[in-house]
């Protein structure tokens, strides 16, 4: 370090004690003197100071105090010679950790090996390795060392330990964290299990009954038909009108006996996705008209109040306009049924956005329960105790379609009556345009 000749002959900031030649006012000293005079005094204000502004780290204290207290400490961490070790108290501890039956008998096998009558070992080096090997299992390596070590003689805990029980600790938290995350997600697996177990249940209780209902739904139409074709053979007096009655019975049974062979069929076919969807141009209007007028065939038209409004109706579609009807005429058809209003009613109402078109199919009737509001779009279900009821399958059936349809049906509580809502894609809507745009190309 080159200093300047201002400093040499003046001193550091013109201070003339501080001249290297002279520091502090020795004159006559060697230069070496001087410059480690300066140097030591330099490193030792610096020290002093740093010391006092800043705070040792934990690790940088432990690491002290071992400096500070070296003769206190054994140089050997994982030696037992010396120290007098009290078996019984050794005992107490390992019946706590261990276990008395398993402490008992790791005692009794050291005190056998060592010939010495009792339960009760020598403490030697040896077995206090095999006592602490066996507590390691349960505390970890470093605790049981520090824990032995306060018995055989009350020696203290060097930082080493302290460091070891410190890192042993952390891990304890990290595995009982992650034991934490695996028992949740083992509880969270366990109630899917259970959830995915009633539902098997429920659904099984739905079969039974479903096939119990078919059972029944194709009993009852071919014991007609057999009764009544064995009438016409077997009787030889009858009047015409007695033939044309029994043969109409018949018939009504046989019709009875296709459609439900033809929605079993057609829920198959749905279900397996081998159905092929006709796409084809129409009115909402007259699709909606249409519907109505087959829900009423057969049926007493004043019977139900049917609500519409015309204008919401002017609406072009492009979709399955066959099975779109299916859809209608059974949520026609089942309030129809059901509603067990003094003057039934129904309402449709139709609504559309840029998104979607929605279909409102709502009766006045009592509704259906909260309970059954999630079975009754399942194929195996059938709520409620009407004698009108068929086999169950057509509301299965209307969400089948409206799926392969791109859309949905939902049931809408809080309607003060049976509510269900079709929900069809815009990609259905504005069906006159693209079918002007196909017959342009």
């Amino acid at each position: 370090v080159f200093l300047p000749e201002t400093v040499v002959q003046f001193g550091l900031f013109g201070l003339d004690w501080l001249r290297p030649q002279a520091l502090f006012g020795f004159e006559g000293l060697d230069p070496l003197v001087h410059a480690v005079l300066l140097s030591m005094s330099i490193n030792t204000l610096v020290f002093v100071l740093v010391s006092l502004i800043t705070l040792p780290s934990p690790l940088e204290q432990l690491q002290g105090a071992q400096f500070v207290n070296v003769y206190q400490h054994s140089t050997q961490q994982k030696s037992w010679s010396g120290g007098v070790a009290q078996s019984e108290d050794l005992m107490v501890m390992a019946q706590r950790i261990l276990g008395a039956s398993e402490a008992q008998a790791l005692f009794q096998s050291a005190a056998t090996r060592q010939g010495v009558s009792g339960y009760l070992p020598e403490p030697s080096e040896e077995f206090l390795a095999e006592l602490e090997r066996e507590m390691a299992g349960s505390v970890g390596a470093a605790t049981a060392h520090a824990m032995v070590g306060q018995i055989i003689g009350g020696t203290p805990v060097s930082v080493h330990d302290l460091m070891a029980v410190a890192d042993e600790t952390a891990q304890m938290k990290v595995y009982s964290s992650e034991l934490e995350i695996k028992s949740q997600e083992l509880a969270l697996t366990a109630l899917q299990l259970r959830n995915a177990n009633a539902k098997l249940t429920q659904l099984s209780v739905q079969k039974d009954a479903f096939l119990s209902q078919i059972s029944h739904e194709l009993r009852t139409p071919m014991s007609s038909i057999r009764a009544f074709s064995e009438i016409l053979r077997g009787v030889e007096v009858l009047s015409p009108q007695e033939q044309v009655r029994y043969a109409s019975i018949i018939q009504e049974e046989t019709i009875r006996l296709t459609r439900l062979l033809d929605d079993l069929l057609d829920l198959s076919v749905l279900e397996n996705g081998q159905v092929s969807l006709n796409l084809s141009t129409g009115s909402l209007s007259d699709l909606m008209d249409h519907s109505v007028a087959m829900a009423r065939v057969g049926r007493d038209a004043a019977a139900m109040q049917i609500h519409r409004n015309s204008a919401d109706e002017r609406i072009w579609l492009y979709t399955d306009l066959d099975r779109l009807n299916q859809v209608f005429l059974n949520l026609i058809v089942n309030a129809h049924k059901y509603c067990d209003a003094a003057e039934p009613k129904l309402q449709i109402i139709v609504r559309q956005s840029a998104q979607q078109l929605t279909i409102d199919f709502i009766d006045n009737g009592t509704g259906i329960s909260y309970e059954n509001q999630n079975l009754i779009f399942e194929k195996f279900s059938r709520i409620g105790g009407h004698k009108s009821g068929g086999a169950g399958l057509g509301l299965a059936i209307s969400r089948e379609i409206l799926q392969r349809l791109q859309g949905d049906v939902i049931y809408l509580p809080g309607q003060n009556g049976a509510a269900f809502r079709i929900r069809l894609p815009e990609s259905v809507i504005g069906g006159a345009a693209r079918a002007d745009m196909s017959s342009t190309d």
